[in-house]
């Protein structure tokens, strides 16, 4: 046994946190100071419904559970909107969830205290505690994966609104009302024009044109469900079809990030989430959106790459719900 797990174990001083993806549901065991004891990942199965993924997430939480010791805390990391104060998820927009109340479900099962946090929000906490940007405040997290998201940290405090839904940046309008309808309902918003899955969605229409030779020849045609790293994949490779869809995703990305900066004027920026871990694309858009924006460049904010890939989220639910535990966030 690992010496410093059982130190833990005796101590009682083991958190487990969970981030719920559109694509994946990760979870670990961790201590106070964001140590990784376990690791687990399960698809999430979004198309499978409510129920099916909320099975998932206890049995993420059992594979994670340690024998003969006592876990204090669990901290889940999920997508908004929610009412974060009465642990529910009330829509979200890539997973079947409606008015769920998450967190009174997992102490019912599990008999702990349990704390519902926005992913981007618990991404954008385990970042300025554990990552390369430690410290950094203001601190700005923008995750682009499945969908668009961000958190932000000021003055050594979550920034998170009145319910916990504070920059839920997929909904920034960036075309005024105008361009593709989002899930949300509304026209325009970031996660419909530059999300991974609005990419993949760009991709199989240019797909499919190609195939009735109504558009430009792609070698995304011979891709039955095209998706977003395929795209990456090919425009790095010189398919113009692929890039032009890209570089368009890629420019409302950097607005994205430009508009969060203007707003919070950060210290540093951190770009997580799949896509921006496919390559280093994501990352330079982002630097060349905030040094052409004067507000921003004359700040001189930082852009940092994530330092905790996958467990950014998993960790900064783990930490809030210790915090939450003691009373000194909520």
């Amino acid at each position: 046994m690992n010496s410093s797990l059982a130190e833990e174990r005796k101590s009682g001083g083991l958190l487990i946190g969970l981030d719920i993806g559109g694509t994946k549901l990760h979870g670990l065991l961790v201590d106070r100071a964001g140590r990784v004891f376990e690791s687990e990942t399960l698809p999430t199965g979004a198309e499978e419904g409510s129920d099916a993924i909320t099975g998932r997430i206890y049995r993420l939480t059992e594979r994670l559970l340690p024998r003969g010791s006592r876990v204090d805390a669990i901290g889940i990391g999920v997508p908004g909107p929610l009412d974060a104060h009465a642990g529910v998820i009330l829509k979200t927009e890539n997973l079947p969830f409606r008015n769920l109340p998450l967190a009174a479900m997992m102490r019912e099962r599990f008999g702990m205290p349990v704390i519902l946090e926005n992913d981007g929000s618990a991404a954008a906490w385990g970042e300025y505690s554990f990552g390369p940007a430690k410290g950094a405040d203001p601190l700005v997290y923008l995750t682009v994966s499945t969908g668009i998201g961000a958190g932000a940290v000021a003055g050594g405090k979550l920034y998170r609104g009145k319910n916990g839904n504070a920059l839920e940046a997929g909904h920034i309008p960036l075309l005024a009302g105008k361009g593709p309808v989002c899930a949300c309902g509304g026209r325009g918003c970031a996660e419909a024009l530059a999300s991974g899955k609005a990419i993949a969605e760009k991709a199989a229409e240019a797909a499919q044109a190609a195939r009735e030779r109504r558009g430009a020849p792609t070698r995304l045609s011979t891709l039955a469900v095209p998706q977003a790293a395929d795209v990456f994949s090919l425009a790095s490779g010189g398919d113009e079809v692929a890039e032009r869809i890209l570089s368009e995703a890629l420019s409302f990305i950097g607005y994205c990030a430009a508009t969060l900066a203007v707003l919070f004027d950060p210290q540093a920026i951190v770009v997580g989430g799949g896509l921006a871990r496919s390559g280093p694309r994501v990352g330079e858009a982002v630097r060349s959106a905030i040094a052409a924006t004067p507000t921003c460049a004359a700040g001189g904010c930082t852009v940092i790459s994530p330092g905790l890939g996958d467990d950014a989220g998993a960790l900064g639910a783990a930490s809030l719900a210790a915090k939450t535990e003691h009373g000194s966030i909520r």
